[in-house]
């Protein structure tokens, strides 16, 4: 589906069937002030959200939380506040990885990471990943 359909199905009554794993977030651009607002895919950890965006140098909106930022979501019907940050931290980069695997687990396959419950990322696997794409973690105000 088209980001413009997504947007409508999470503002609607039937986001149910898409909102346990999409999201909408809202970024303002860090030079132009404007809103840009696009679905996501996220997975929760230790009460914060965390969105993989893959491929990274094809995608400029994290560019805008690369420090902490505020950013508006749309969360299972409601709208949320809350600060996001682009994750530096390996081993903080591992553990989000690892949350988003067990809820994605297709994604270790394209990610290259090992498949199966529980498995850790490794070093290598993690700065690998890391070079090619960026976790975005959102706390909620």
């Amino acid at each position: 589906m088209s980001h413009a359909v997504m947007r409508v199905v999470l503002r609607s009554p039937l986001h149910g069937l898409v909102s346990r794993g999409l999201m909408l977030l809202t970024v303002t651009g860090r030079t132009s002030g404007r809103s840009y607002t696009f679905p996501v895919q996220y997975a929760e950890d230790d009460g914060t959200l965390l969105v993989l965006a893959g491929r990274a140098t094809t995608k400029s909106w994290w560019r805008n939380v690369r420090e902490p930022s505020p950013v508006r979501i749309r969360l299972r019907g409601r709208d949320v506040a809350g600060t996001a940050r682009v994750v530096q931290d390996p081993e903080e980069i591992a553990r989000g990885l690892a949350a988003y695997v067990r809820r994605f687990p297709r994604s270790a396959k394209t990610l290259g990471l090992p498949p199966g419950p529980g498995a850790e990322p490794e070093r290598d696997a993690v700065a690998r990943v890391s070079a090619e794409n960026v976790i975005v973690r959102i706390e909620l105000s």
